[in-house]
């Protein structure tokens, strides 16, 4: 199986990630049958690449793509620029914006978010001033990344 097929594989099993440490993917893939050095192997090829990311924080998970991409790219954009694209986003706006960074592709726009929010890192919440629900997006310190 290819690192495409595999990633494809774990994020229609696991939607909204895998929850867990570091070292969930590995027991996962292990239990999948793969010997102990090929499921590491494997885990840091996937990581590498660009098809699973890791989430640090109180809801710890592994999130999953069916394309590579760079995860730490696109928290920073919903970190820095989102307010300034949708306003007060709600979840269409929050994907057409993820649509728009990943080039058009909104099966991956709505992954990223699935994972986002299974990770504690999206919140929904209502706005009486705006007589709507918006999303608000949180990083965990860490995973910010501007000066």
């Amino acid at each position: 199986m290819d690192l495409r097929e595999l990633a494809t594989a774990l994020q229609r099993a696991y939607p909204q990630g895998l929850p867990g440490e570091r070292d969930a993917l590995v027991t996962l893939l292990v239990e999948r049958g793969y010997h102990h050095q090929e499921a590491v192997e494997l885990a840091r090829a996937l990581e590498a690449q660009g098809y699973a990311h890791f989430l640090p924080g109180e809801r710890s998970r592994w999130g999953f793509t069916s394309r590579p991409l760079d995860l730490k790219a696109l928290m920073r954009a919903l970190d820095q620029e989102y307010k300034d694209f949708v306003g007060e986003g709600d979840e269409e706006e929050a994907l057409a914006f993820l649509t728009a960074r990943l080039e058009g592709d909104r099966q991956v726009a709505r992954e990223v978010l699935e994972a986002l929010r299974g990770a504690g890192y999206v919140e929904k919440a209502h706005s009486p001033e705006l007589v709507r629900d918006r999303l608000f997006f949180r990083f965990p310190e860490a995973l910010r990344l501007y000066a």
